[in-house]
């Protein structure tokens, strides 16, 4: 789905700041309280689905989770910038999602590892290096390839941890098991996968990306920042958002039934002292969601609440009131 120009701004902006957000650097990874082992997951983790699930719940078995990914890769490669598919702001709330359904069973944190530094290690460099900083294990996906000109296999993976002394775990990939009935640009993977997911939001087949997610896609709104044009009919039935609005990726156009609600960005202090960003639930204003029906064109993106109205919380909190508030909508079909 090709961005706006002020979309592709809003992403590039977007994307600086989440570099910002995740802890990024070279420092030894604080040991977990009680003594475990620290054991990163592997991956982009950019859409946080079912598969990154079961990489989050390997490690878990195995020590203390985090899932570690490599920061300012677009920047370095000159990718064009695009919006992620889990708003930054968001990801405190998938992570402790996870949680309370019983897919991990300890508290899982990120860490992102600067592209640039690790570009031109060797397999072998890469690895020394993750024991460096306090890794005593690693999980990752059957198709994970790292190093310099991605040199490195799961294989490879394998034989370094017994060489180095680093527990690895290696995952099968989690099959779609979806039918092929929504067009995909490019090829479509057959496991569960960022790519796929990114291919369903892109052909509007919200249904399937929530299936691959293994919850309902959550769109985040910004309120009261500069890049926010929001505005209300004359009914007072609908809001309005600016394309450049959306912290992460937005469906294609058309008419979906959603769930929305305000929430608070607050920071959460983690066990380590560490501090995150985040929205959770708990922080939703008047601690509710409305149903509402959700058009996405390609200007901007439109919020009508029917009869009922916009809600109180929406209409007295957007553009004004104190913190940092966004607009979440939980994505649930087609309408």
């Amino acid at each position: 789905m090709a961005l706006t120009r002020s979309a592709r701004a809003a992403a590039a902006r977007i994307v600086a700041a989440a570099s910002e957000t995740v802890s990024t650097n070279f420092e030894r990874i604080a040991p977990a309280a009680d003594g475990a082992k620290t054991i990163v997951a592997l991956g982009k983790f950019d859409a946080m689905h079912r598969g990154h699930a079961r990489l989050a719940a390997v490690a878990a078995g195995m020590g203390a989770p985090y899932l570690v990914s490599f920061g300012g890769m677009a920047e370095v490669l000159g990718w064009t910038p695009t919006l992620p598919v889990v708003a930054t702001e968001d990801r405190e709330r998938v992570c402790e999602l996870w949680r309370a359904e019983g897919l991990v069973s300890r508290e899982l944190r990120e860490h992102a590892i600067p592209f640039a530094a690790i570009r031109r290690m060797s397999p072998e460099e890469f690895v020394k290096t993750l024991k460096d900083i306090g890794v005593g294990g690693v999980v990752a996906g059957r198709n994970y390839r790292f190093g310099f000109k991605a040199a490195g296999t799961a294989d490879t993976l394998v034989d370094l941890g017994e060489k180095l002394d680093v527990d690895v775990s290696i995952v099968d990939l989690l099959p779609a098991d979806i039918e092929e009935d929504f067009d995909c640009p490019g090829g479509c993977t057959p496991q569960v996968s960022s790519t796929r997911v990114r291919a369903c939001l892109a052909a509007g087949d919200v249904e399937q990306c929530n299936a691959l997610l293994g919850r309902p896609h959550r769109l985040v709104m910004s309120v009261d920042d500069v890049a926010a044009d929001v505005s209300f009919d004359a009914s007072d039935t609908e809001i309005a958002f600016a394309l450049a609005s959306a912290r992460n990726q937005y469906p294609a156009p058309g008419v979906y039934a959603v769930r929305a609600a305000m929430r608070e960005i607050v920071e959460i202090a983690g066990p380590e002292g560490d501090v995150r960003r985040g929205a959770p639930d708990a922080n939703a204003k008047d601690g509710r969601a409305s149903d509402a029906r959700m058009t996405v064109s390609d200007a901007d993106v439109v919020l009508d609440f029917g009869v009922e109205g916009v809600p109180r919380e929406l209409s007295g909190g957007v553009g004004g009131g104190g913190g940092e508030w966004v607009v979440c909508v939980d994505i649930i079909s087609r309408a």
